[in-house]
């Protein structure tokens, strides 16, 4: 979903892992060990996200939502684009970088903003300690209540669609099986080939979701 309003993902064809260290840049050791560092590239992720915009995706969902009364939407980006939207009920598997906390849990929280990361690290203004991003590191686990209502969502559907995501990453990988064992049908739209299995309960479409949502939800007709 993001890529196609510009900005990068991890694991494409210009994954931002082909370039920086996981372990380094995106790990509690990391962000322990060398804050200034990781915040410096945090930053840049920060500054690279200015001004992107929701594509016709996002908005075809949003507009879907509002005629079903409700559209559960789970997913592993941390850009906040599905909230920015105005989609209300996201399941952020993997956090966000919408908001910044202390690393020590003193319970501090803020916006995280261009002025927030002027002086890098920056600090928490409560204890001192130096402030995180809000999403899942390299050594934490996922928030479990997340992870548990998107499998049982995914166990009682009839129907998920699958977006641009890799299916590689483990628990979420294992969301759209779970609605397969189940016995709902998945409509995959990735232009890449996936691990999901091809069988008569998978429709793939392998085109972009920014023209392909519109249609499937039947936003195209409301003018998007």
């Amino acid at each position: 979903m993001s890529s196609e309003s510009g900005i990068r993902t991890f694991r494409g064809i210009d994954g931002l892992w082909k370039e920086y260290s996981p372990e380094l840049l995106s790990s509690i050791t990391g962000l322990r060990s060398d804050p200034a560092v990781v915040w410096d590239w945090y930053r840049t992720r920060l500054m690279a996200s200015e001004g992107v915009v929701p594509h016709a995706g996002y908005i075809a969902l949003t507009r879907f939502m509002k005629k079903r009364g409700s559209l559960p939407v789970i997913t592993q980006n941390v850009d906040g684009l599905h909230r920015i939207s105005g989609q209300i009920d996201v399941l952020e598997l993997h956090g966000s970088m919408r908001t910044a906390s202390c690393l020590e849990k003193c319970g501090y929280s803020t916006e995280l903003t261009k002025t927030l990361v002027i002086n890098i690290p920056p600090l928490c203004p409560g204890c001192g300690a130096v402030l995180r991003p809000d999403i899942v590191l390299f050594g934490e686990p996922l928030p479990q209540d997340i992870v548990s209502r998107s499998y049982r969502l995914a166990e009682e559907c009839d129907l998920m669609l699958v977006v641009g995501t890799s299916v590689q990453v483990w628990p979420a990988a294992g969301i759209p099986f779970a609605a397969l064992d189940s016995g709902a049908t998945v409509i995959e739209i990735n232009p890449v080939r996936t691990e999901l299995p091809r069988n008569e309960n998978v429709l793939s479409i392998r085109r972009k979701a920014g023209e392909i949502l519109p249609l499937l939800t039947g936003a195209e007709e409301d003018n998007i």
